[in-house]
């Protein structure tokens, strides 16, 4: 009798620690933000970089004053009623399409990642920030006369909107050292030194990462610099190389996509990648979910344009190195890989940047 009572309670026990866990696994939580503002977007290196939260916090609805949740709208008389940044149409604003405008008035940020607008981690502050890193991002890596492609803009955008926004950061970003998790690190950028850096470890899926990688490869600035051409010196220079300068530094991890382990990216990576050969899934999905940058891309917003990148941007390295024997782990870790910064010449980086960015803004202005 007392045996078998014994093995209720071990049962009984066992369940409750695995309802636990699974109650912890879908729990949405958030492990940092951010509370200030810099102003223009010009880093302050001492007083405002992101925040790591001392205690993982609870996503929160992109609502309130600071938010835009409509674009125009709002009563005017002229074009300064609309703060510059819009015309006053029939007594109404009526904001640039820019998807960094929004407001009644055109007085505020757009909302950048509308996929996570009912429970996010990003703070309004990030919203703004990301509002004008987003439109350089795609200036950059989408098609245009450098060699982008949409489908690398809008994956780089969607992960870095999930890696923002997800409302369940918590569960593959931990903070790298003990709270407030703040280092100081050169920035290969500009050569500022002692940067402050908020410091986290941050876990991705493999086959995610290197489809990303294989429609990202071949665009203009993957291609500036030895330490960007495999997956992990790409993504490397995205979240450490590209970051420092805006407050953040993340070492990365990686995790297979079958792994069950706490630190998992599944619930804030699991977006169909696009491929730049093929991706007319576009044409069937509700495009307001994607980030509002990706929304005005080209081949994203007219249904006429071809859904495949040029085929210079298209060649696969993660299949074909699995093919060739790499069994499938897409991204090897070695003892002694070469550096980021082999081969990069930040001033060249810079140059190529500028002149993408100018001629996009320039072929926008003719436009107009």
């Amino acid at each position: 009798m007392t045996r078998m009572t014994s093995m209720k309670t071990l049962r009984v026990v066992a369940l409750a620690a695995l309802c636990a866990l699974l109650t912890e696994r879908v729990d949405a939580k958030c492990a940092m933000t951010q509370t200030c503002v810099n102003p223009g977007n010009v880093p302050d290196y001492d007083a405002c970089i992101p925040e790591a939260h001392a205690v993982p916090a609870d996503p929160q609805p992109m609502r309130g004053a600071s938010w835009a949740n409509v674009t125009g709208g709002g009563a005017c008389k002229g074009d300064s009623d609309c703060n510059s940044k819009g015309s006053c149409t029939n007594g109404a604003c009526a904001c640039l399409n820019d998807g960094i405008v929004a407001g009644a008035h055109c007085e505020l940020f757009a909302i950048q990642c509308p996929e996570y607008k009912d429970a996010a981690c990003c703070s309004w502050q990030q919203n703004q920030a990301m509002a004008e890193n987003f439109k350089v991002l795609a200036n950059t890596f989408a098609n245009n006369d450098g060699g982008g492609c949409d489908a690398c803009a809008v994956n780089l955008l969607n992960l870095w909107c999930g890696l923002m926004c997800s409302p369940h950061q918590a569960d593959f970003m931990r903070m790298h050292l003990p709270f407030p998790s703040i280092n100081h690190r050169l920035d290969p950028m500009t050569g500022e030194e002692n940067v402050k850096v908020l410091e986290m470890d941050v876990t991705l899926d493999k086959p995610f990462t290197c489809a990303l990688y294989d429609s990202c490869k071949n665009t203009a600035i993957a291609s500036v610099a030895e330490g960007m051409k495999s997956s992990l010196g790409f993504l490397n220079y995205q979240m450490q190389t590209g970051a420092i300068g805006h407050g953040e530094y993340m070492l990365l991890h990686f995790t297979s996509a079958n792994t069950t382990t706490k630190a998992t990216s599944a619930d804030a990576f699991d977006h169909h990648v696009f491929k730049c050969s093929n991706y007319s899934e576009v044409t069937t999905m509700d495009i307001e979910t994607l980030p509002t940058q990706a929304q005005l891309l080209s081949s994203i917003a007219s249904p006429d344009v071809p859904k495949q990148c040029p085929c210079g941007a298209c060649r696969q390295t993660c299949d074909d190195n699995a093919h060739a024997g790499g069994g499938g782990d897409r991204i090897a870790v070695v003892a002694n890989p070469i550096s980021l910064v082999d081969g990069f010449n930040g001033g060249l980086v810079a140059i190529v940047y500028g002149a993408i960015v100018a001629g996009a803004f320039w072929t926008h202005w003719r436009k107009q």
